[in-house]
């Protein structure tokens, strides 16, 4: 006797032993009945869009908000970039005068000088440190809890009071870091008022910032990291030094792509440290892409310039983005 044959033979006698299977079987036998007299497909056309309905009210928010405030204004900021406006008046349309006047503005490719420049320092020492301080807090050592989460504080502290502290830090005569050189009897800088030494500086208050968050990422890479993995390599006879370079760095391949990709994209929209601390100067030496947007769109009132700028470098960020993940991938594969 097969096993379907069993249930159905003894299934009487189990409804009568088990009242809430007789209360489940009762049920079944009402929605069999109930359907056989409903057409066939229109019960779950029904509640497919009743799912769908209750999906779009769902979403709708996110819509609002996306188009209220993301994909209208990117393309209104289109639409000006073709135009010259001064915020007062009528805007009158140029076509691509102003993206023709990108290619021969001096100003622009300093900017953009800059702006490479301080990507090229930024990412390379932001993901280095940043790994190495996630593969020193990965180990087992005591107050590893708090070692976080001083180093994630300069991340949720407000650039307002990040830029003003080192403001003061890196003033020529009173700032704590030329103290300190006078005291180890070292020469001293005007860091922020040198015009060769004000963009590394940036650099450093950057990374300072920025590093805690690069940190959590490669932490959580770590930490995914099978334990058998790197035992295994221990009994072999590696050298911890061998199991991170041989072992965890090839298998944090796809963290480390995460993380230049992210880093690049910050070093080329940086700002918001630029406008507290230097403002573009000395002679330019600071100043970036966004900041010469930012001073072209609210100080010069030149809008459909700075929105025509403003997508030259989306343009640059996606073709950077796009050859960056293209290079790393094809490292990860291989």
């Amino acid at each position: 006797m097969s096993a379907d044959e069993s249930i159905t033979r003894f299934r009487p006698l189990i409804e009568f032993r088990c009242p809430r299977l007789q209360s489940v079987a009762q049920g079944e036998k009402r929605v069999l009945a109930t359907s056989s007299t409903i057409p066939a497909g229109k019960t779950w056309l029904t509640q497919r869009r009743r799912l769908n309905v209750a999906g779009v009210i769902f979403i709708l928010p996110s819509i609002v908000l996306f188009a209220a405030f993301l994909a209208g204004p990117l393309l209104y900021a289109l639409y000006i970039s073709f135009h010259k406006w001064s915020m007062l008046g009528h805007s009158d349309w140029i076509g691509l005068d102003n993206y023709r006047r990108i290619f021969r503005d001096d100003i622009f490719m300093r900017s953009l000088k800059n702006t490479v420049l301080f990507s090229i320092l930024f990412v390379p020492s932001v993901t280095v440190i940043s790994l190495f301080a996630a593969a020193l807090l990965d180990r087992k050592i005591r107050g590893r809890a708090l070692l976080k989460a001083l180093v994630f504080v300069p991340v949720i502290t407000p650039s307002t009071i990040v830029g003003v502290v080192w403001v003061f830090a890196y003033q020529p005569e009173l700032g704590l870091i030329n103290e300190i050189l006078r005291t180890l009897h070292l020469p001293t800088s005007l860091w922020l008022g040198s015009a060769r030494i004000a963009l590394p500086a940036l650099v450093i208050v950057t990374i300072w910032q920025r590093f805690g968050w690069f940190m959590i990422l490669f932490l959580a890479g770590l930490q995914d990291i099978p334990v058998e993995i790197k035992e295994a390599a221990a009994i072999d006879g590696a050298s911890p030094l061998q199991s991170f370079f041989h072992i965890t760095l090839p298998l944090l391949r796809p963290t480390v792509v995460l993380v230049t990709v992210l880093a690049a994209i910050s070093g080329f929209q940086v700002f918001d440290l630029i406008f507290l601390m230097t403002e573009g100067g000395p002679a330019y030496a600071t100043q970036t892409l966004s900041y010469y947007i930012y001073v072209k769109a609210f100080r010069n009132f030149d809008m459909g310039y700075a929105a025509a700028m403003s997508y030259a470098l989306f343009i640059i960020l996606v073709v950077l983005t796009m050859i960056q993940m293209r290079v790393m991938r094809s490292r990860v594969d291989d």
